[in-house]
């Protein structure tokens, strides 16, 4: 699988996600800032961290957090960089805020295989 196309596929699984669990879309914008906190590649574990930490305070889903830690630490170990991760939660964000108010039907246990490609399929029927 290419860069673009893992980037694409894991900010869709977690705009799936954050939507499922009705996640606030300014959680997603702290994801984001939360990238600023430190300058190394690091940051990428700082949101997988930060990520549990919401969900263990309420903020975000246990569903999110994870698909959230998982992508991180696959971005990491890939050797992918901080705007790697900028752009899986950018689309992220952006898959939020398509899916809000929409009637798209999204199973839990299929987010771990969801595409961007899928997820677009399922918004235009």
């Amino acid at each position: 699988m290419q860069t673009e196309e893992l980037l694409l596929n894991w900010g869709a699984r977690i705009g799936a996600a954050a939507y499922l669990e009705y996640v606030k879309s300014s959680q997603l914008e702290n994801l984001l800032a939360t990238l600023d906190v430190i300058e190394s590649r690091e940051a990428l574990l700082l949101i997988a961290l930060f990520a549990q930490r919401q969900a263990r305070r309420s903020r975000i889903g246990n569903l999110t957090a994870g698909i959230i830690r998982q992508a991180m630490l696959d971005l990491y170990e890939k050797n992918l960089t901080k705007r790697d991760a900028r752009e899986v939660l950018g689309i992220a964000k952006w898959v939020h805020e398509a899916l809000q108010g929409s009637n798209v039907k999204l199973a839990r246990e299929q987010l771990s295989k969801l595409t961007l490609h899928e997820l677009l399929e399922k918004l235009t029927r």
